[in-house]
């Protein structure tokens, strides 16, 4: 049986010119050159030779009007033409942006993301309402108040529960929310997530939260500080996004109070308003590739442990790999955006009773100003 006949790639054949390469064809030309990584004999230097740069890992062409950006990853070769940056804080609960980007599920969307590490003092809300940054992970009930008034941010899902620790000495005679009346309790700020969170539970226990004239003494205290200042006898209790305020109880010198494990979500996708506006179908991509990321955590414990060694080789949280490790363990993964939704709803019922917002605020009503449906139906 005579060999079967192919028909050449025609870009590469010597007796034609390759077509110009723009944003559109460029993805299909280097999946076609995939399959048929050869330099014809005429010594040509092939279209993903030119693409690539022979062994540089990126090249940079310009399509439209606009710079397409070219990079080799451990998934392949992608193109995007927006460079999306997205914030690192320092946080162990970020692991679902961690394992989304080193697994690859943000170049398999086609996103150019970036990581963005941030100074524990930046107001991060404000620099992704103000576009510096594309997004960022974060506690949903840190950005009820700040989107209610008027940062220009939604937000578009949610990933874990878990991750925001009140913390006291193993010998406090503090045994419940409202023994912390008059008491010096250390935030990280009063912007913070714990201090948005646990001022929930506080004015439950009939606390006034005002920072200015309530029953909390709060303390601003560096994050890394915490467990320190606390240890010292300083602050009465601390709060926190983990690893920081837990480190004194995996040292054994102080136990958990309270925590947010019980609500469904904690971390959520927060993304600037434009972007969510103006790109909704890159929005959604941006944040199915993020879910993918929690989805990855929530299989098995080696993915887990993959990620927390991610974590602690490339310095994004100031804690050993063993207590990341154990941590990780301790959350609730689940990623979702429906769900997300409701919770928001509840959430800002229960944030009315701080203060913060108003009393007369519908929650459905503001749930629809911080939420953007994206048509994710998970």
């Amino acid at each position: 049986m005579p060999p079967t006949s192919t028909t050449p790639d025609s870009t590469d054949s010597p007796s034609s010119d390759p077509p110009e390469v723009t944003a559109e064809n460029a993805a299909e030309i280097l999946a076609a050159d995939d399959e048929a990584e050869t330099v014809p004999a005429t010594g040509r230097v092939s279209r993903r030779r030119f693409l690539i740069g022979g062994t540089a890992a990126a090249a940079a062409l310009v399509a439209g009007g606009a710079w397409l950006t070219l990079r080799r990853t451990n998934q392949g070769v992608v193109g995007a033409a927006q460079e999306l940056p997205l914030v690192i804080g320092g946080d162990i609960c970020a692991a679902p942006l961690y394992a989304a980007y080193h697994m690859g599920y943000f170049d398999d969307a086609g996103l150019n993301v970036t990581l963005a590490r941030t100074q524990r003092t930046e107001d991060t809300k404000d620099a992704v309402g103000a576009g510096r940054y594309i997004g960022a992970p974060g506690i949903f009930f840190a950005w009820l108040e700040p989107i209610y008034n008027g940062v220009n941010a939604k937000l578009t899902g949610g990933f874990h529960s878990g991750c925001l620790q009140l913390v006291v000495n193993n010998d406090s005679p503090i045994t419940q929310m409202a023994d912390l009346r008059g008491r010096r309790v250390g935030v990280p700020s009063l912007s913070s997530s714990a201090f948005a969170y646990f001022a929930i539970g506080l004015s439950r226990a009939g606390l006034d939260v005002d920072p200015n004239k309530g029953d909390v003494s709060w303390v601003t205290v560096d994050e890394d500080s915490l467990g320190r200042r606390l240890t010292n006898g300083d602050v009465d209790a601390i709060m926190g996004s983990d690893p920081a305020p837990l480190l004194p109880v995996f040292n054994g010198t102080a136990k958990v109070l309270a925590s947010n494990s019980a609500e469904p979500f904690c971390c959520s996708v927060a993304l600037n308003g434009d972007f969510v506006a103006n790109q909704p179908d890159r929005a959604r991509a941006l944040t199915e590739a993020w879910f993918k990321g929690s989805d990855y955590l929530a299989q098995d414990q080696a993915n887990r442990r993959e990620i927390a060694k991610i974590e602690a080789d490339n310095e994004y949280v100031a804690a050993e790999r063993s207590v990341i490790e154990d941590i990780l363990e301790t959350y609730g993964w689940h990623a979702s955006a429906t769900e997300f939704r409701t919770a928001i709803a509840s959430g800002i019922e229960d944030f009315k009773g701080t203060g913060f917002i108003s009393a007369d605020a519908s929650p459905d009503e503001l749930a629809d100003t911080v939420y953007a449906d994206l048509g994710i139906t998970r």
